[in-house]
């Protein structure tokens, strides 16, 4: 049996709709590399949290593993902060501090990919419109399952950042 993966915390403050839901998330810090394809940026991070790191520490795998145009990144453990977080060894790998905020997401089963992320974001979006909810920045993918899991069982997510 497998255990459960470490997701960040959030509240949703709002559901609505066709799965759309506004959550309020808390601080996260993310390892992210924009290094080669998606195959070789999920590898990069993997190297990461399977002791390619200052410390050779091993770090829990966590959910999801965020997509956004060309970068991936992995959502570090709640028991890291940037000071105890072990440095990455390879340059591509950045660690970042996001800070809180407010996003609307989708939630959707199956794989992801262009089509139907770009579907699924419209869905989004005129939801949005229809309750005047106004976001910015650019969409960006969530995916929550390893890659055995079957495709009616899979928790992909699209998001977009609230305007406060």
């Amino acid at each position: 049996m497998f255990s459960k993966v470490e997701e960040p915390d959030y509240t949703v403050l709002e559901s609505l709709e066709n799965n759309v839901e506004i959550r309020e998330y808390r601080p996260q810090i993310w390892a992210a590399t924009v290094k080669g394809s998606e195959n070789g940026a999920f590898g990069t991070l993997a190297g990461y949290i399977f002791g390619d790191n200052s410390h050779k520490e091993r770090i829990g795998m966590t959910a999801p593993v965020v997509t956004e145009e060309g970068r991936m990144a992995f959502v570090m453990p709640n028991r890291y902060d940037l000071n105890t977080l072990p440095k990455p060894t390879d340059e591509y790998i950045k660690i970042e501090s996001v800070a809180p905020r407010i996003l609307a997401v989708i939630r959707f089963s199956g794989f992801t990919g262009p089509e139907k992320d770009e579907k699924n974001l419209r869905i989004l979006e005129q939801t949005l419109q229809e309750h005047g909810i106004k976001t910015e920045g650019k969409p960006f993918v969530m995916r929550y399952n390893p890659p055995w899991t079957p495709p009616f069982m899979r928790r992909n997510e699209v998001a977009l950042l609230v305007e406060p």
